[in-house]
């Protein structure tokens, strides 16, 4: 089984500083959710309640109804005999389907986006490719992957598609957790970073064209790093499955 270290897992997540303005359950999924995206977790490794709650610091209720829509939303599965709940491990077939769907799905929404970034918008865009480079000079990869969402989710709020963004969150949900162990390929931090910085001089350009093609290849170049570091788990991934 692909796994990284529980207590690292953990650790990375933190406890929750409850909102009035938002329920508990609310929350409770939008931390582990983010945590997901940024491969908090890492392909097949198992979630248990008790532990989220602990880390959490909330009472098991909220914690269990977010990993029920987490679970609904394909961002983890049972398996096993005592209904475990873990991060599905992709198959090569189910990456290049998301890619697909990530170029078609994204890149329509950073060109709707781009009438709707103006100056201060744009400040925070360029914060987060500046968090990013300083993370990707460092190594930090948890910087890095936390920058990266938000980098990528400015961009596709502003084009005001709750629907659209929903799903792009989801297939985000998808690839987050392997996106941690891709980003150790050579050169990964660098072709990524190449598109991140094409990507805001094409926003500060306003060149739907040239936009468009950087986050085209950025979803291409990181799903040919996840290809690679599916192939080399192979092994690994038959023995999840069992």
């Amino acid at each position: 089984m692909i796994r990284s270290s529980e207590s690292d897992s953990w650790s990375r997540l933190g406890p929750l500083a409850l909102d009035e303005g938002a329920t508990a359950q609310a929350q409770v999924y939008a931390r582990l959710r983010d945590a997901l995206i940024s491969g908090y977790f890492r392909p097949g490794e198992e979630l248990s309640l008790r532990r989220a709650s602990a880390a959490l610091g909330t009472s098991v209720t909220p914690v269990r109804e977010a990993l029920r829509q987490l679970e609904s939303d394909g961002a983890l599965e049972v398996f096993g005999g005592n209904r475990v709940l873990r991060v599905p491990v992709l198959s090569e077939a189910e990456l290049i389907d998301i890619r697909d769907v990530r170029i078609n799905l994204e890149s329509y929404a950073a060109a709707e986006a781009l009438g709707g970034i103006g100056a201060a918008q744009m400040r925070l865009i360029s914060n987060a490719c500046a968090v990013m480079q300083r993370a990707a000079d460092d190594s930090d990869a948890d910087l890095y992957l936390e920058s990266n969402w938000r980098f990528h989710s400015l961009i596709y709020r502003a084009a005001g598609r709750p629907v659209l963004m929903g799903v792009i969150e989801r297939m985000w949900l998808r690839v987050g957790p392997l996106i941690r162990l891709a980003v150790t390929s050579p050169n990964h931090f660098h072709r990524s970073m190449e598109s991140h910085r094409a990507a805001e001089r094409a926003l500060r350009s306003r060149d739907t064209a040239a936009l468009q093609a950087a986050i085209i290849r950025d979803i291409s170049d990181a799903a040919s790093d996840l290809a690679r570091t599916l192939r080399s788990y192979e092994p690994a991934k038959a023995a999840a499955r069992t």
